[in-house]
């Protein structure tokens, strides 16, 4: 029987897009070694010692990129127009199921690893080390467990309230004390009902508090963030990542504030914009009405969420002009955004001024060092992961092409 350091993994393809070089370079072959990057060569220049095993995959008509980082999922949410208000009726043993399922579609997809903001109680801890085992199929999981929100707030049910300086510091320690990978806090409402995504949900002390208890023990923190003085309150505190930051002035409209974008590109602080789930919100309003008769209030209504679409991707646009760090999570699962499609985050981006090659790179190295773990996945570089997708078409000449699947690899091993 042959032992796993008997045998070399050796694919070869097309083309190639590491995430290092920038470059796409043709007829290469990446070597796996035990699940990690060995070396990347030209095809011409292969060669083996004797007495190796040799498991050779041939992709000609294709290019390998790394494996996708999508670094904004809820795997508890079931991205078919629920709101998190309605899938709370469900038990945990169904927010588990759903995770199940989301994590498979989504490994399949190209995505290697997420990157979850949010679910119940301790349903995410559980799908992770069941990924981990082997139970399950599905992509690495970097874990916040519950996100952190005020009495009432953005996910109050998830179980993680908290208000006042001791009580979000109690939380970060308990989140912690579960194995959370990093940190999620509400910073302003959201969809929840009776939440105000207008208006901060925490004051700038809890934020710091929060924050400074975070990265005591080790772990960054994600903000939640579409009002405006939230947005301050997350520079203020010092927080590592602002998820939507949607510009939401006081009176609910978006307006961009050229002086805040400087700021928030000054600071070097992640900004995850999460277009596409505006985008689907779209889609999915069409899809609901199609074949009815038109109304007024229903061309209204439509005509409020194509604005509202807009006028985030012209924040997202301005943000990138002002040299903010743009990265790609999805925020599927959420809304009307489904698992499996998170290339349609990364299209809206480029739609929203980044090149294609930028797109693909905000949703691999860059995403990775977000996450603080470059070092390991994001790249295809001699000792990470082999992290890898086969693609039938070319993303750094249009994005929709990584919707085009034809292998993925985990860790050295073809689950797809």
């Amino acid at each position: 029987m042959t032992s796993p350091t008997d045998t070399l993994t050796v694919i070869k393809t097309a083309a190639i897009f590491d995430g290092v070089k920038g470059d796409v370079q043709s007829n290469m072959a990446v070597i796996v070694e035990d699940g990690k990057i060995k070396q990347v060569l030209p095809q011409h220049q292969l060669s083996f010692p004797d007495g190796r095993q040799i498991e050779t995959y041939e992709y000609p008509n294709s290019m390998i990129v790394p494996g996708l980082v999508d670094c904004h999922t809820h795997s508890n949410m079931p991205g078919n127009g629920l709101s998190v208000n309605e899938v709370d009726e469900d038990t945990d043993d169904i927010h588990l199921l759903e995770g199940v399922k989301s994590a498979r579609i989504a490994l399949e997809s190209g995505v290697t690893t997420v990157r979850d903001n949010g679910g119940w109680h301790k349903v995410v801890f559980s799908l992770k080390e069941g990924i981990r085992r082997q139970i399950v199929p599905g992509p690495r999981i970097v874990a916040s467990g519950r996100p952190i929100t005020m009495t009432g707030g953005h996910c109050w049910m998830m179980g993680a309230e908290a208000d006042g300086v001791e009580g979000v510091r109690t939380a970060v320690r308990q989140l912690v004390h579960e194995g959370a990978d990093f940190i999620k806090v509400m910073a302003s409402g959201g969809t929840t009902h009776g939440s105000m995504p207008e208006r901060p949900s925490y004051t700038l002390e809890e934020l710091t508090a929060l924050t400074n208890e975070a990265h005591l023990r080790g772990k960054l923190v994600a903000a939640h963030a579409h009002s405006m003085q939230s947005i301050i309150n997350c520079l203020d505190a010092g927080l590592d990542m602002i998820i939507h930051c949607t510009f939401i002035q006081p009176d609910g409209t978006i307006q961009y504030e050229p002086w805040l974008g400087e700021r928030i590109a000054a600071a070097g602080v992640w900004v995850n914009p999460t277009l596409h789930v505006a985008r689907s919100n779209v889609t999915h309003y069409q899809n609901q009405h199609e074949g009815q008769p038109s109304s007024r209030e229903g061309d209204l209504a439509l005509e409020a969420l194509k604005i509202r679409a807009e006028e985030r991707a012209e924040v997202c646009r301005q943000l990138g002009m002002a040299g903010a760090r743009l990265i790609g999570g999805s925020d599927c699962g959420w809304g009307s955004y489904p698992f499996g499609q998170f290339h349609m985050e990364l299209d809206a981006m480029a739609d929203a001024g980044l090149s294609y090659k930028q797109a693909l790179l905000a949703g691999t190295r860059q995403a990775a060092a977000s996450l603080g773990i470059a070092n390991i996945i994001g790249s295809i570089e001699q000792n990470k992961e082999a992290d890898l997708v086969l693609i039938n078409g070319d993303p750094t000449t249009n994005i929709k092409d990584l919707a085009q699947v034809e292998a993925v690899f985990k860790g050295g091993i073809k689950v797809r």
